[in-house]
């Protein structure tokens, strides 16, 4: 208690924290925490503290539900505008080059939509054009106006949150018969300064000044895509943020400028701090820079308050100034990985040091540079040890070979980033500079080339499933555990920790309920539904569309695998041969095993079809035709009956969707109806089962085409939720309008997969309820 007495920033920084986190909480539990709150201060804790505290948390509140509301506003604004043809003039403030063509973020934009001018603060334009259009310009420019995105499926990355805290919200593709207008060109001076390194790292190093552009400006996009897949699959990817280091090394120069001209102490202060600032504003503001650049400055001015310094109180007073800027910093990756980064290594440095025997010590090293590629290492150890759930976490990965690659890649790059400032300060001399950029050259070829044989290394990344909270907690007791029993002065308070770990366990079995999950993808103009058993097997119907470069069985299937932790497809049914029902299956096929498939029987000739069939055939999975009326049971009070196909039915009919395999899927008193691509030949064929085809969801047959779902068979089903699933403006144009009147007699429930996104089911049984992924 004495040393958190030490720290008051502490409790101020959980207080506005809390507040912050309250907005993702429901409006009646924060207004009981603030009742619950007030009386308790009215009645027994009557002092300044404890309410300080709860203003703060106020603050946090209010300042975050003020920025999620501006937020909220422009996503509804982009909404309004989705699809719609506009004209947009701004300021383009950042140039990327693409495959095809190329990006411009383009800043304040104005853009015009019939008689209205609306205003956001950033859109990005993708145009292929041959006109040199750069940072600095005004240009003006005509297209169709698409809004960003959110998930779409489970386990999709979130880039409606991404961008809309960066203030981006839509994107327009210029139209290839418009010229791109430039209006005027002038530059910012920070923008004046970044161009004029950009030329002088591109004039001295040639076409690898990216890497060097990314470590001094916090650029990244001038980077080769290889270096930065060898860098995340080495775990050194942090180094392309600018933070610490790159503070360290602009500070350094800053402290012997201040040395040169002598200038007075206070003076030389303020010219630091002016220098860090500008540093700050060059980079771009990153979370990183700012919170090195904060720490640095802080520790600076310290002594102006005759107080001794305290580490701790220096970074959660910058972590509080970040977040009093913005407070959705917090979701910010950058600024997360920034602070765990230095948590980490003051708090498992320390330890590490501590348990280790006399004789190993750092500070026992007698050569110099053993010693400094040692404590490098145990640095690298220390930042690993708290940054590694969270890189699991994100990134779905854990990197084994990061902590020697950290060991010989961190120092050259802190020797590149030195050579950068050099080239920046002597570059005009004409043979030194030429030297100094030459060299530059020399080591990015070195490191690239040191991380390229590192990312061969076998087994140099671990892949690893949904690496969720729980999972974090159980690697910090257990981390917990594992100091505790290697620290004399504490080992009897390691058995704590395991008891920890058992209850944790427990408690995770315990609350892993026994229902049945029904997820339909969103997989564009195709069907893909997966089914996970309460007894954690899984069934598999369809696998989504393969067509030219879009493969969703790569972009969407695989991903939602992996995101609920499936390794192995018990059960496949391909409904129906055609491609955006299988196409998908081809890429799912060569990574996860699968036991059985049901297929229709059809002898189809198409490439999807056959390379499926062959697979199957090569991984002995059991391939079997269904047939009317048959019962597969799945698990405990959970089955699956089959409609169709009927063989004779399949061998006569020319339409390949009414061959299509209808079953039913029953959890309890709960039931699902799939029906593939069946049109109305192929309805009228199963309507003899009548009061068996009755389900409480049904997914609603060839993507609600005219085709199919007739009032007959509807009749018979009485859904009380369907699911179009769907392509957005497909070129079928479904579904149909006169389906969807008729389907929204019998239920009003009913979920678009164009409109909506993936829709995830859960039944305990007895009910059935939707489950919000997002």
């Amino acid at each position: 208690m004495p040393k958190l007495k030490s720290i008051p920033l502490f409790y101020i920084l959980c207080a506005y924290l809390m507040g912050i986190t309250f907005n993702w909480l429901p409006i009646w539990a924060v207004i009981s925490f603030h009742i619950l709150f007030l009386i308790l201060f009215s009645f027994r804790y009557r002092n300044i503290y404890g309410f300080g505290a709860l203003v703060i948390c106020l603050l946090g509140y209010v300042q975050t539900e003020i920025r999620l509301d501006r937020i909220n506003e422009n996503y509804k604004t982009a909404t309004a505008l989705n699809d719609s043809p506009i004209t947009v003039t701004g300021v383009v403030d950042e140039v990327v080059v693409q495959e095809k063509g190329f990006r411009f973020r383009v800043k304040s934009p104005v853009i015009a939509f019939d008689t209205l001018y609306i205003e956001f603060p950033f859109i990005f334009i993708f145009a292929e054009t041959n006109q040199e259009i750069s940072v600095g310009m005004k240009i003006t420019t005509m297209g169709n106006f698409y809004k960003i995105q959110g998930s779409r499926n489970p386990g999709d990355f979130d880039y409606k949150s991404f961008y809309g805290r960066k203030g981006i919200f839509g994107r327009i593709y210029s139209d290839e018969s418009e010229l791109i207008t430039i209006d005027s060109f002038e530059l910012t001076p920070i923008q004046t300064v970044q161009e004029w390194i950009r030329r002088i790292f591109k004039e001295k190093v040639g076409n690898e000044f990216g890497l060097l552009t990314a470590l001094i400006l916090g650029d990244k996009t001038s980077v080769d895509p290889e270096i930065r897949e060898n860098f995340t699959n080495t775990g050194v990817i942090h180094v392309l943020a600018v933070s610490g280091l790159h503070v360290g090394y602009v500070l350094i120069i800053l402290l012997i400028i201040a040395k040169l001209f002598h200038l007075p102490w206070g003076w030389d202060r303020m010219l630091i701090i002016m220098g860090l600032i500008f540093f700050c504003l060059l980079t771009g503001g990153k979370p990183s820079v700012i919170r090195a650049s904060l720490m640095a400055g802080i520790y600076l001015i310290t002594p102006i308050t005759n107080r001794e310094g305290n580490l701790w109180n220096t970074i959660f007073l910058s972590g509080l100034i970040l977040l009093l800027f913005d407070p959705l910093y917090i979701m910010d990756l950058g600024f997360i990985f920034s602070y765990a980064a230095v948590a980490s290594i003051i708090i498992f440095y320390k330890l590490i040091q501590d348990i280790l025997p006399e004789k190993i010590k750092v500070n026992a090293i007698q050569s110099k540079p053993i010693q400094f590629i040692y404590g490098l290492f145990l640095v690298s150890l220390s930042a690993q040890i708290g940054t590694l759930p969270i890189t699991a976490y994100y990134f779905g990965r854990i990197p084994i070979i990061s902590l020697v690659a950290n060991v010989i890649i961190v120092p050259v790059i802190g020797i590149l980033v030195a050579i950068g400032f050099c080239i920046l300060f002597f570059g005009w001399i004409p043979i030194l500079g030429n030297w100094i950029g030459d060299s530059a050259w020399l080591i990015t070829k070195a490191i690239s080339w040191v991380a390229d044989i590192f990312a061969q290394v076998p087994f140099a990344f671990i892949e690893v499933d949904r690496f969720n909270l729980i999972n974090i907690m159980i690697y910090f007791i257990v981390l917990s555990m594992v100091f505790l029993s290697l620290m004399n002065k504490y080992r009897k308070y390691a058995i704590f920790s395991g008891l920890l770990i058992g209850a944790t366990f427990i408690w995770k079995i315990a609350i892993s309920s026994q229902n049945l999950n029904v997820i339909y993808m969103d997989v564009g103009q195709g069907d893909a539904i997966l089914v996970t058993l309460p007894n954690k097997k899984t069934l598999m119907i369809d696998g989504g569309q393969r067509f030219g470069r879009k493969d969703y069985g790569e972009l969407v299937v695989k991903p939602v695998l992996k995101y609920f932790e499936i390794n192995r497809i018990n059960w496949l049914v391909m409904t129906h041969p055609h491609s955006d029902h299988i196409g998908g299956l081809v890429s799912v096929g060569e990574s996860v095993p699968i036991d059985t498939a049901f297929y229709t029987g059809l002898d189809y000739n198409s490439w999807v079809y056959k390379t499926v069939m062959v697979k199957l055939a090569e991984d002995s999975a059991s391939i079997v035709q269904p047939f009317p009326g048959q019962v597969l049971s799945l698990t405990k009070d959970c089955y699956l009956m089959f409609f169709t196909p009927d063989s004779n039915f399949v061998k006569h009919s020319r339409n390949i969707n009414n061959t299509s395999i209808v079953m039913k899927l029953v959890y309890g008193g709960t039931s699902f109806l799939f029906t593939g691509d069946l049109e109305l030949e192929g309805e009228a064929q199963i309507l003899q089962y009548n009061a068996a085809l009755k389900s409480d969801v049904l997914k609603v047959g060839h993507h609600g085409s005219k085709t199919s779902s007739s009032e007959y068979f509807l009749e018979r089903v009485l859904p009380k939720i369907a699911v179009v699933s769907v392509g957005y403006k497909n070129k079928f144009r479904h579904p149909n309008k006169d389906v969807m009147k008729r389907i929204s007699r019998y239920t009003e429930n009913i979920h678009r997969t164009d409109q909506l996104g993936a829709l995830w089911l859960r039944s305990d049984g007895t009910n059935i309820w939707e489950v919000n992924w997002k």
